[in-house]
């Protein structure tokens, strides 16, 4: 047994008398994230070596296991002007000068950011398009003006009317439904009460005046 018998407690150990004057061998930090306190009444480690333990056993929560990122780095991607790989598709195709499969690839998407960025890119092209990407682009640009208060609209005004503009002069066929929409759209971004500014308010209403003649014909 290791205990000691009676009358023998002052018997020292010499092992253990080596240890007796040495300070206690410098414990971990516990889970909790608290350094233990030694013999000097201080945190295991100087302050000057390294900041309280604490500040990196809570690392989940102070983000210390990782390195700091860049505010860039935080934020989710800027959206993509037109729409990242769908828009280095539409490129592509430009490239090859496959217009028609280029509008074709933007009408069908939702987001209408590409559809104005293309637009822009080629210019008025209504002479690509096929009779039903003219018509479904159309009835998007219809959609566009309803709100052109609002992005994209507000900063695309010029390459909606310049489209327009020569879908009218090229005869393009508009459909009965599209003649009425469109110009219910031209007059409200004509009327004084529009966001435009005036010079686009004065040719909205040219515009409205060209769509009124397809009424009668």
């Amino acid at each position: 047994s290791s205990r000691r018998r009676p009358g023998e407690s002052w018997k020292v150990d010499p092992v253990e008398s080596s240890r007796g004057s040495a300070p206690p061998p410098l414990p971990l930090a516990g889970a909790d994230g608290v350094g233990t306190v030694g013999s000097g009444g201080a945190l295991a480690g100087s302050s000057g070596e390294r900041p309280n333990a604490g500040a990196y056993l809570d690392g989940s929560v102070r983000g210390v296991h990782q390195p700091a990122e860049s505010p860039s780095a935080v934020k989710p991607a800027p959206p993509k002007q037109g729409g990242g790989q769908l828009w280095e598709s539409v490129l592509d195709l430009c490239a090859e000068r496959r217009f028609l499969e280029a509008y074709k690839l933007v009408i069908a998407e939702p987001e209408e950011t590409c559809l104005l960025r293309l637009m822009q890119h080629t210019g008025p092209i209504v002479d690509r398009l096929d009779a039903e990407s003219n018509s479904r682009l159309i009835r998007r640009l219809i959609h566009i003006l309803s709100s052109p208060s609002k992005e994209p609209a507000a900063a695309s005004i010029d390459q909606i009317f310049s489209w327009l503009w020569q879908a009218l002069n090229q005869g393009i066929h508009f459909t009965a439904s599209q003649v009425e929409d469109l110009a219910s759209a031209l007059q409200r971004v004509s009327s004084a009460s529009s966001p435009l500014t005036a010079p686009e308010k004065a040719e909205a209403g040219q515009l409205l005046q060209q769509v009124s003649a397809l009424r009668r014909s």
